[in-house]
This record gives structure tokens, sequence and C-alpha cells, in this order.
């Protein structure tokens, strides 16, 4: 079998002083649109291991740390009977903490995959969905899911807004990883540099992304199944174009 063709690269359409997070994601829908299975088949991949591990988890805590069961209370000095107690707050939140690690861990393996598939498209290279699991086990990979899904475990626990700023901090972790072979410590500052140095842009790509996320999942399925190659690979257009690289023309 011959060797695939090197990518078609042309001008870059930006330089990374002038990079944009909306032109980043309109050219995520773009590649979406011209595409739509490109990057919609690995990512359904993804999301029903995501959705049936979440339900799975949640069900598994439901019925342990997050039990509610009858009990008496008192209040204003009346007793209650047959009230419905659960955990307070401390456990619930760790409770969530819990379940988000447990996820993380299993989207930043599969992930990994996913990244590779996205960085492919905006190469102007073939997509193969097999990458979502080729890249799951590879050790610089499990080690970086470890670290980063840890270190947003902890962040949760200190009351959700820490987790978002290491999920932020560490968003292109898994893209030096997969497209530059780093270790995982090293992938991780490098992220941290990336995403400090450009911070305006960053934060705007971030807070961007975060919204279609969001509201693809309050349009339930189909809506996600749109939101999240859109944004794969508006992310993957970002590393490139903060990193002075040239991408693949969208059309």
């Amino acid at each position: 079998m011959p060797p695939p063709p090197p990518p078609i690269y042309g001008a870059p359409p930006t330089s990374g002083s002038g990079y944009s997070a909306v032109a980043a994601l309109q050219d995520g829908w773009a590649r979406f649109t011209k595409s739509p299975s490109t990057l919609l088949v690995p990512a359904l991949f993804v999301l029903i291991a995501v959705i049936v591990l979440e339900v799975v988890t949640q069900v598994i805590l439901r019925a342990t740390l997050l039990d509610t069961h009858s009990c008496t209370k008192t209040v204003l000095g009346t007793k209650i009977t047959d009230a419905q107690c659960g955990p307070g707050f401390l456990t619930s939140l760790f409770a969530t903490a819990l379940a988000g690690l447990i996820v993380s861990v299993v989207v930043q393996l599969l992930g990994a995959g996913l990244i590779k598939c996205a960085l492919n498209a905006v190469d102007g290279l073939p997509v193969d969905s097999g990458d979502v699991f080729g890249y799951a086990l590879r050790p610089n990979v499990v080690s970086a899911a470890v670290i980063v899904s840890v270190a947003t475990f902890v962040g949760t626990l200190l009351c959700y807004l820490p987790g978002l700023i290491v999920g932020f901090l560490t968003m292109f972790t898994m893209f030096y990883v997969v497209d530059k072979d780093m270790p995982a410590l090293d992938a991780v500052k490098a992220s941290v540099s990336l995403t400090t140095s450009r911070l305006g842009d960053t934060v705007l790509f971030y807070v961007l992304g975060l919204v279609c996320i969001v509201v693809g999942a309050i349009l339930c399925l189909v809506g996600l199944l749109a939101a999240v190659p859109v944004v794969l690979a508006a992310a993957a257009y970002t590393f490139r174009v903060l990193n002075d690289e040239p991408v693949a023309p969208a059309a």
C-alpha cells in the first residue's frame, strides 16, 4: 500500500499574531459542514462511551454517596417524620468531583484519538476513526490523562471555579502529547505557557467553546453531534495557528 500523500498546505489563514477565536470556530464550522462525517463518526464513538459511563457512574453514586433516605427532622421545634435526608454539601461536592474525575480520565484517553483526527483534518490529511482507540493506551497519553484529570478533580473540590481554571490552562496538553510526542509533564507546561502567553485569545476561545458545548447539550444529543466536532476542529486550528504552523484550507 503506498504511503498517504503529504498534506496540501495553503498559506496560513492568519498568523499567530492575528489569531481570532471567532475565526477558529468559523473554520471548525466550515470543516464540519463540508464533510460532517469526517469528525462526526469518531466524536460519536466518544459521546456514546461518555454517556454510558456517566449514567453508570451516577447510578452508583446515587446508590452510595448521594443516597437519600427517610428520616426525622426538627424544624422550629416541630418534629417532621418521613422527611427526605440526603448528603451534605461537602459530600455532594466530593461526589460531583469524583464523577468528574472518572469521566474526565476516559474523555482524555479517548480524546487523544479525537485530537489526532482533528489535527489531520486541519492538516489536510485523511481522518481515521480508528485513531480514537489507537491512542488511548499510549503511556504518554495515559500519564497526561491522569495528571489533567486529577488536577481538575482537586480544582473542583475547591468549589468548581479552580477546576475550570485547570481545564483552561491544560486544554492543549493532549495536543502536545499527540502532535509533538511530548512527555506528559512537558505537555502540561507547554499548554500552560501557550494559554497564558495568549491569554485574551485563549480565554475567549475557551469561553466560546464552552458556550457551544452547553448549547449543544441543551439541544440534547443532536446539538452535541454538531458542537463537539466544530469545537474540536476549532481547537486544532487554534493550536496550529497559535504555534505559527500552517493549516490546510477549510473549503
